[in-house]
C-alpha cells in the first residue's frame, strides 16, 4: 500500500538546512564513503558507506512520485529540468513559472494546495510511495493528517540556526511509533510511523 513519506537529513538540533538553504553539514554522510550510488535520473553520484548505499537504493525502488515546494524547486534550479528520482514530480506553488508551463513540462505545478498535490501524487505513484521533499510541505501534510511516515537521517552536527523540519505544527502532541533505527558511520536513521 502506498505511503506518504518525508525523508530528510537533519542536525541534532532539528535543522534541515542553514538559513541560506545550504545543507552541506546535514548531507555530509552522502559523501563520506567509498560505495557509489547514482541517482536514477541525474548525474549526481553519492559516495557513501555500504549501509547507507543500500538504504538509498531501497528508497529509489519504492518511491513512485515526489512532492515538493516552490522554494525547494527554485533552490535546486529545477534539478536541471528533470526530477532526480525519474518519477512524476509535483511542485506546490501559488503560480506556474512561464518556462515550465505547458503540456511538455517535466513537472506538474499544483496551485490548489498540498492536499491536492498529495492526491495527484498518490494517483501517479500507484502502489509505490510518495516522497515529500520540503519542510513546509511536510509540516502542512502533518497538520492535514496526510503524512504516514517520517524518516530522519540524523547527522552528528549542531547547526544552531536555520530551517527547522518541525516548525508550524498545529496539532500537538502528535504520536509516533518508532519502526526502525539504523546506525551507519556518519548518520543515524530514525524511522517513525505517524499514529492516526
Amino acid at each position: 500500500m502506498s505511503k506518504v513519506i518525508v525523508e530528510l537529513s537533519m542536525s541534532l538540533d532539528g535543522f534541515i538546512a542553514r538559513p541560506d538553504n545550504s545543507t552541506d553539514e546535514v548531507h555530509a554522510w552522502y559523501f563520506n564513503g567509498n560505495t557509489e550510488v547514482a541517482m536514477p535520473n541525474s548525474e549526481l553520484v553519492f559516495k557513501t558507506d555500504p549501509v547507507s548505499a543500500e538504504l538509498i537504493r531501497e528508497q529509489f525502488r519504492t518511491i513512485g512520485a515526489n512532492v515538493t515546494g516552490r522554494r525547494t524547486f527554485d533552490d535546486a534550479q529545477a534539478w536541471g529540468g528533470r526530477d532526480p528520482y525519474g518519477v512524476p514530480s509535483f511542485i506546490v506553488s501559488h503560480t506556474i513559472p512561464m518556462e515550465w508551463s505547458g503540456p511538455d513540462s517535466p513537472f506538474i505545478f499544483v496551485t490548489d494546495g498540498v492536499a491536492s498535490a498529495i492526491a495527484q501524487a498518490k494517483a501517479a505513484a500507484g502502489n509505490k510511495d510518495v516522497a515529500v521533499a520540503a519542510a513546509s510541505i511536510a509540516q502542512q501534510c502533518l497538520n492535514l493528517g496526510l503524512l504516514d511516515e517520517i524518516q530522519i537521517h540524523l547527522a552528528p552536527v549542531l547547526l544552531g540556526e536555520g530551517i527547522r523540519l518541525f516548525d508550524h505544527l498545529s496539532i500537538a502532541p502528535m504520536q509516533l511509533e518508532r519502526t526502525r533505527v539504523i546506525e551507519a558511520p556518519h548518520v543515524t536513521r530514525l524511522y517513525f510511523r505517524v499514529v492516526k
